[in-house]
Protein backbone atom coordinates (compact mmCIF):
# COMPACT_ATOMS: atom_id res chain seq x y z
CA UNK A 1 0.00 0.00 0.00
CA UNK A 2 1.39 3.43 -0.92
CA UNK A 3 2.75 5.65 1.83
CA UNK A 4 3.84 8.83 0.06
CA UNK A 5 2.29 11.18 -2.47
CA UNK A 6 4.91 10.05 -4.97
CA UNK A 7 3.85 6.41 -4.53
CA UNK A 8 0.20 7.34 -5.01
CA UNK A 9 0.96 9.14 -8.29
CA UNK A 10 2.47 5.91 -9.68
CA UNK A 11 -0.83 4.00 -9.24
CA UNK A 12 -3.25 3.99 -12.17
CA UNK A 13 -6.57 5.80 -11.84
CA UNK A 14 -8.43 2.50 -12.26
CA UNK A 15 -6.48 0.98 -9.37
CA UNK A 16 -7.13 4.02 -7.20
CA UNK A 17 -10.84 3.83 -8.02
CA UNK A 18 -10.88 0.14 -7.12
CA UNK A 19 -9.13 0.77 -3.81
CA UNK A 20 -11.42 3.68 -3.00
CA UNK A 21 -14.53 1.58 -3.64
CA UNK A 22 -13.14 -1.31 -1.61
CA UNK A 23 -12.37 0.97 1.34
CA UNK A 24 -15.73 2.75 1.06
CA UNK A 25 -17.63 -0.53 1.04
CA UNK A 26 -15.73 -1.90 4.04
CA UNK A 27 -16.28 1.26 6.09
CA UNK A 28 -19.94 1.42 5.05
CA UNK A 29 -20.53 -2.15 6.25
CA UNK A 30 -18.73 -1.45 9.52
CA UNK A 31 -20.67 1.77 10.10
CA UNK A 32 -23.99 0.00 9.52
CA UNK A 33 -22.99 -2.70 12.00
CA UNK A 34 -22.01 -0.06 14.57
CA UNK A 35 -25.35 1.73 14.07
CA UNK A 36 -27.15 -1.43 15.19
CA UNK A 37 -25.47 -1.14 18.60
CA UNK A 38 -25.02 2.65 18.89
CA UNK A 39 -26.90 5.79 17.98
CA UNK A 40 -26.06 6.80 14.40
CA UNK A 41 -24.96 10.28 15.50
CA UNK A 42 -22.40 8.72 17.86
CA UNK A 43 -21.05 6.61 15.00
CA UNK A 44 -20.98 9.56 12.59
CA UNK A 45 -19.27 11.92 15.02
CA UNK A 46 -16.65 9.31 15.85
CA UNK A 47 -15.97 8.63 12.16
CA UNK A 48 -15.72 12.36 11.44
CA UNK A 49 -13.29 12.90 14.31
CA UNK A 50 -11.11 10.03 13.11
CA UNK A 51 -11.24 11.23 9.50
CA UNK A 52 -10.16 14.73 10.49
CA UNK A 53 -7.28 13.31 12.55
CA UNK A 54 -6.16 11.24 9.55
CA UNK A 55 -6.26 14.29 7.29
CA UNK A 56 -4.40 16.34 9.91
CA UNK A 57 -1.73 13.61 9.97
CA UNK A 58 -1.17 13.29 6.21
CA UNK A 59 -1.77 16.85 4.97
CA UNK A 60 0.18 19.99 5.72
CA UNK A 61 -1.71 22.85 7.38
CA UNK A 62 -2.68 24.62 4.13
CA UNK A 63 -3.86 21.38 2.53
CA UNK A 64 -5.86 20.52 5.65
CA UNK A 65 -7.58 23.91 5.70
CA UNK A 66 -8.33 23.66 1.96
CA UNK A 67 -9.86 20.21 2.44
CA UNK A 68 -12.05 21.39 5.34
CA UNK A 69 -13.15 24.42 3.31
CA UNK A 70 -14.04 22.16 0.39
CA UNK A 71 -16.23 20.04 2.67
CA UNK A 72 -18.03 23.14 3.95
CA UNK A 73 -18.44 24.61 0.46
CA UNK A 74 -19.88 21.39 -0.97
CA UNK A 75 -22.05 20.44 2.03
CA UNK A 76 -25.26 20.99 0.06
CA UNK A 77 -24.18 18.31 -2.42
CA UNK A 78 -24.00 15.57 0.24
CA UNK A 79 -26.82 13.07 -0.11
CA UNK A 80 -28.33 11.36 2.94
CA UNK A 81 -28.76 7.60 3.06
CA UNK A 82 -32.23 6.55 1.93
CA UNK A 83 -33.35 5.58 5.43
CA UNK A 84 -33.64 8.53 7.80
CA UNK A 85 -32.12 6.46 10.60
CA UNK A 86 -29.57 3.72 10.29
CA UNK A 87 -30.73 1.79 13.34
Amino acid sequence: MPKTKEDIIKISQAEMDRRLEECYDALYEKSLALCVEHDSQIVASTMLAQALRLYKTVLDEDEFKAMVNTVVETADQIEPYRASKLH
